[in-house]
């Protein structure tokens, strides 16, 4: 099983200092965003996206999750999250194959564990947790 950081997404106001010190100081550029139903923004080095901001209207600002692609299939992540009664909440990215399996791990962070929908058996298991929320 392989786990490779996929990005930081931040909570922050329109405007803030984060977005200044990320793009003016260190040179990240804004790029692709998925068409998420928030407001937010995408910071790339080069072709990767690194930083996900989301802006909060409210003072709520931090760290919102960390996220991971693996090569683990859904059907086996799942089990393994239910067998050690975890709670999690699985999405699907709009306008893409991404399913998204966003687990809280403690009080302040959670984790993000992208995988593939262009497997079918992922994309039948997605399928079937959508049918149970």
């Amino acid at each position: 099983m392989a786990i490779t950081f996929n990005h930081l997404n931040l909570l922050a106001s329109a405007g803030n200092e984060a977005t200044y010190l990320l793009t003016d100081v260190l040179g990240l550029k804004n790029g692709n965003r998925p068409n998420f139903p928030f407001k937010g923004s995408w910071l790339y080095q080069g072709d990767q996206a690194l930083i996900h901001i989301i802006e909060s209207d409210t003072q709520q600002c931090g760290i919102g999750h960390i996220a991971f692609d693996t090569d683990m299939s859904l059907e086996t992540l799942t089990q393994k999250l239910q067998q050690n009664a975890t709670r999690y909440n699985v999405r699907q990215v709009p306008d893409s194959n991404v399913i998204q399996v966003f687990v809280r791990a403690g009080e302040v962070i959670f984790e993000l564990i992208t995988l593939d929908t262009s497997s079918q058996q992922n994309f039948d298991v997605f399928n079937q947790h959508q049918e149970l929320l």
